[in-house]
This record gives structure tokens, C-alpha cells and sequence, in this order.
């Protein structure tokens, strides 16, 4: 075969492989950016008002917060980092220069879901779980699968209240009271650390109007120890 027509065909055959790559490239780019879009869409529903502050029923709230925490583990896989996620989630555009900066403070509803989405994202990593198919698959449905790996290996993580709904009725149906965590025993005391985050979480639900600043009293009051009694001298 002449050399030169070799060199021809070569030419053509390298040109079509990089054409093809290229292609397979951008439908890949395509299908991610698809992906992220659609995952953002699904965490604006997870971060409603309605979804994240009243739930017809506490099922329905624990599952809701599940889908969450896997849809921003999924986002990590793709690139979105957690923060980012939550952002999207919330309607937030991302700042592109320094000179785009905020109006005003954080409202408090939305520090209360960007605050519970990310210490829950945390503590999936925390107690040994991986954003692999079948985990994921199993959060669509906003079911855990057990642990597979790490201290935690073989169970299943509880959804748990951070203020027990005996000192608040209902708010097992506010995803922001919800917490992926291991599994404990019934009347588990609250550690200092837990206490002092229920109150702040009451405070906080009081503030943002998602209950009554009078229920929030009752709920710290009855967090605080009741100072011992001063028996009287005889």
C-alpha cells in the first residue's frame, strides 16, 4: 500500500476515534448535568416549609429525611459538594464573584434545614455507611439498609428524635427533630451534649415560628435539672 494513503487512513481512523470519545464524552457530561438538576429539584421538595416543618405523619417525615441525606451523598459522587447540594436545595443561587454578597443574615428556618441536613450527611459517613447503588437505592425509598462496614457493621441506624415528643407532641412529624444516629436502648438518658441541643432546637423552632415560644419554654424547662432542695435548719 502507498505510504501516503496509509498515513490517509490513519488520519481518518484517529479523527473518527477522537470524534467518537468526544461524543461519548459530552453525552456523559450531559447525562451528569441532567442528573445534578434533577437532584436539586428533589431536594427543593425535601426542603419545603411543608415537607421540613409538618409532615401529616412521623413515617412519612423519617423517610423524607433519609431521601435527603441520600440525595446529597449521590450529589458528592457527582461532583456537588454537600454544601453546595443543600444550597440548590434551598433556591440558593451560587455567588460567582466576591462582590455578590448577601442582603442580610441567614434566615432562621433556612439554618435550621441547611444545620439538620448536614450534621445527618455527617453522621450516615460517621456510622460506616457508602453511597454505593444498593445504598442509595434503598434511600430513594427513604429506607436505611444496615451498616456495612465500621464499628456499626450489621446493624440498623435508627431515625431518632433530638427532643422526645413526650415534651412536644407532633414534633416526631418536624424533620428538623430528626436525627439518623445507632441504635440505642429504650430510656437511654440524654447526655449533656443532647440536652443542650434539644433547647437550642426548641429555641430555634420558636424562633422561626414553627412552634409556640410558650411550648419552647415548656420544653427547656423540663430539659433543665431542678436544683437540689435546701433542706431547713432546725
Amino acid at each position: 500500500m502507498d505510504p501516503q494513503n496509509l498515513r490517509y487512513i490513519l488520519t481518518r481512523a484517529a479523527t473518527a476515534i477522537l470524534l467518537i470519545v468526544a461524543i461519548l464524552y459530552g453525552i456523559g457530561m450531559l447525562k451528569k448535568k441532567q442528573r445534578k438538576d434533577a437532584i436539586i429539584s428533589d431536594l427543593k421538595s425535601v426542603c419545603s416549609d411543608s415537607s421540613y416543618f409538618s409532615q401529616f405523619h412521623a413515617a412519612d417525615a423519617r423517610k423524607a429525611l433519609v431521601r435527603g441525606v441520600g440525595l446529597i451523598a449521590e450529589a458528592k459522587q457527582l461532583g456537588l459538594d454537600p454544601d453546595e447540594a443543600i444550597n440548590g436545595g434551598l433556591g440558593i443561587e451560587k455567588k460567582y464573584f466576591t462582590v455578590d454578597k448577601d442582603d442580610g443574615g441567614t434566615p432562621i428556618r433556612e439554618s435550621i434545614i441547611r444545620s439538620c441536613l448536614r450534621a445527618n450527611y455527617e453522621n450516615f459517613l460517621k456510622l460506616g455507611y457508602t453511597p454505593d447503588f444498593h445504598t442509595l437505592q434503598g434511600m430513594k425509598d427513604g429506607e436505611l439498609p444496615p451498616v456495612r462496614t465500621g464499628p456499626s457493621a450489621g446493624s440498623r441506624a435508627e431515625i431518632g428524635t433530638i427532643i422526645d415528643v413526650a415534651l412536644s407532641p407532633g414534633l416526631d412529624r418536624v424533620i428538623a427533630n430528626l436525627e439518623i444516629r445507632p441504635p440505642r436502648k429504650p430510656d437511654t438518658p440524654m447526655t449533656d451534649v443532647e440536652i443542650a441541643r434539644a433547647k437550642q432546637l426548641a429555641k430555634n423552632l420558636s424562633d422561626a415560628g414553627v412552634i409556640e415560644i410558650a411550648a419552647a419554654e415548656r420544653i427547656i424547662e423540663s430539659l433543665t435539672p431542678k436544683p437540689p432542695e435546701i433542706s431547713p435548719e432546725k
